[in-house]
């Protein structure tokens, strides 16, 4: 059988207009600058390129014929997909490119699998060329693969490397813990619109986690465990909020609550109605843990907490549950709050501000009116200590207008705040921390 080689590559990608192969010959007699550079330079440069692109450069000239072999990424991207006719044609490619290539190592993956309608072929290969790059020693991974229903289930056990240090999943699923512990030079972790089964995600030298859009939907809630973590993003997870182990190293986090269950039907404060058929305080289980969320950001520096408190179903739940059994806030010193920490008697916020001796910048952003606030079931975690406020400053966004926000002012200043202090912003702008 014929051996596939460069032109099998080539197939179904354009060789150019005319015009341009006469610029190439007119060019020819010039002096080429960039063909005097040593390969590994060269290759380098052509590592910026989409695949397809870099492939292309075998025709330049015969110096130019067999140094995309050694570029040192794969990058089939969004773009490199949408223009493929299938997932038959783009895995062709794909293969034969792997085939190929010397088996140098890979500073870079991406691997872009396009909806195409027949999603078995789709992901056909997927693992394959995952396992490849790990091979190659890669160290920054990628790998997407858009599909409106379904998601690619990610194998047990495939990412494993002591090179890879940096991992980004897109519209994948895991039905098995995510435990990363062999991946000992993994630094950053980003998962955005993917299906969590599992139990836990471990990375013992993980350092950044960005996690988006995800649903976690075990029966249990999906623990996360990264002691060596020093920034941390957790927006709009669905289903149950993930809890997150004990974070020393924790610098900044943004956590924003959005599309999660943990609501009570009975719009009770911090859940635990009583109600049995109220799925949300009834799941709301903690385990041997005091905290979901708020005792693995304890050690933060720069917080930023974010909730939907519109109906129908407001998503405060886990937040003010976690102030029942608040953790102090022993470094922090920025602080962003919205709507949730508005209750009747402002027990979310004083309680906050207790535990944080030596906060500097309260943000508080509130995106609506706040009206008919009844306290339900509340009992937060308040410390014996007064509260003194003379050295925090704080920036408030609010419509104006609006009494709740002005009595959130008046009880602050009547813990010591200075008005000068306060800085009021209208109309609403966002901040970010």
């Amino acid at each position: 059988m014929e051996q596939p080689n460069a032109r099998h590559v080539l197939d179904g990608m354009s060789e150019g207009s005319e015009a341009a192969r006469n610029k190439r010959q007119a060019a020819a007699g010039s002096a080429d600058h960039l063909s005097a550079l040593p390969d590994p330079l060269l290759q380098d440069i052509l590592s910026f390129l989409p695949s397809p692109d870099a492939v292309r450069t075998c025709v330049l000239a015969h110096r130019w014929r067999d140094l995309w072999k050694g570029v040192p990424a794969l990058r089939i991207t969004r773009n490199v997909a949408d223009k493929y006719w299938g997932p038959t044609a783009l895995n062709g490619f794909v293969n034969h490119l792997l085939f190929l290539r010397d088996r140098s190592p890979l500073r870079v993956a991406e691997f872009y699998s396009k909806d195409w309608g027949d999603f078995e072929e789709t992901v056909r290969y997927l693992a394959l060329w995952v396992r490849y790059s790990l091979s190659c020693q890669v160290a920054e991974l990628c790998v997407a693969c858009e599909d409106d229903l379904d998601r690619w289930l990610l194998p047990k056990g495939l990412i494993t490397s002591e090179h890879l240090t940096k991992l980004e999943l897109v519209l994948v699923m895991s039905e098995h813990d995510l435990d990363f512990s062999s991946c000992v030079s993994l630094q950053d972790l980003k998962m955005e619109n993917s299906s969590i089964y599992c139990n836990r995600i471990t990375s013992p030298s993980l350092k950044r986690l960005r996690i988006s859009g995800c649903r976690f939907l075990g029966d249990v809630r999906t623990q996360i465990s990264a002691p060596n973590l020093i920034s941390l993003l957790l927006d709009d997870c669905k289903q149950r909020t993930p809890l997150l182990e004990s974070m020393p190293l924790l610098v900044e986090a943004s956590v924003g609550l959005h599309n999660c269950c943990d609501v009570c039907r009975n719009g009770y404060e911090v859940g635990d109605c009583g109600d049995e058929s109220c799925w949300g305080c009834q799941h709301s289980n903690y385990g041997k843990n005091s905290c979901v969320l708020l005792q693995g950001l304890s050690s933060c520096t720069n917080l930023e907490l974010i909730a939907t408190t519109s109906p129908p179903l407001p998503t405060s739940f886990i937040f003010r549950k976690d102030l029942t059994r608040c953790p102090v806030f022993s470094k922090l010193k920025t602080l962003l709050l919205d709507d949730w920490c508005i209750t009747t008697n402002l027990g979310a916020l004083i309680c906050f501000l207790q535990h944080s001796p030596v906060l500097e910048k309260l943000i508080l952003h509130f995106s609506k009116t706040h009206e008919n606030l009844v306290e339900m079931g509340a009992s937060y975690d308040m410390r014996k200590q007064p509260l003194a406020l003379k050295d925090l400053s704080v920036e408030v966004q609010f419509y104006e207008g609006d009494q709740q926000v002005l009595k959130v002012l008046d009880v602050l200043c009547s813990y010591g705040l200075p008005p000068e202090k306060i800085k009021i912003q209208y109309p609403l702008k966002q901040i970010q921390i």
